[in-house]
């Protein structure tokens, strides 16, 4: 019963201070970002972390970018120590991310994830794509929508995506 307050709490906690993001009033030229993009955060779907068109997909990132690092995160990866007493991420938690200087944060989880979405939130990212429309829109600032077909084939648009904007130049 604890567990269940405890989780509607941390929910409620996360939903507030994601709606109080606010985006950059800066517009973006996508095609140059992407183009600048060095290192990669990559938000898995839980349970999709060891599936081969997982591994594909992130393999695929290092294929389109030059001289990039890919991180990963899980939410399966979130250990409770990481959290506080509600399970939300500590500060010190979340200052990992900041620190590691994202310049991208592709989130991959269909439907959106509320910790992913406030991961990719206070990353720091300048770019933050997502492929799915969900209750957390106002947090990316691109969203290659490809709801239909196998996620393997929705993977493949996104790279595709990323493609075009790099051989734009």
């Amino acid at each position: 019963m604890l567990h269940k307050i405890k989780k509607i709490i941390l929910d409620k906690y996360l939903d507030m201070r994601l709606k109080m993001f606010k985006n950059a009033d800066d517009s973006l030229n996508f095609p140059e970002g992407i183009r600048q993009v060095k290192n990669i955060l990559l938000l898995i779907p839980e349970g999709e972390e060891y599936s081969a068109f997982m591994q594909q997909f992130t393999s695929d990132l290092y294929r389109i970018f030059d001289r990039v690092q890919v991180s990963t995160f899980e939410r399966s990866s979130f250990r409770q120590s990481d959290g506080n007493w509600f399970g939300f991420p500590k500060e010190s938690y979340l200052n990992n991310f900041r620190e590691a200087n994202f310049d991208l944060v592709l989130d991959l989880n269909q439907p959106q994830d509320r910790l992913s979405a406030y991961i990719c939130a206070l990353s720091g990212a300048s770019l933050r794509m997502t492929r799915t429309s969900g209750a957390y829109d106002h947090i990316y600032n691109m969203q290659i929508r490809s709801n239909k077909g196998l996620v393997e084939d929705q993977l493949t648009n996104v790279l595709n995506y990323l493609k075009s904007f790099i051989k734009d130049s």
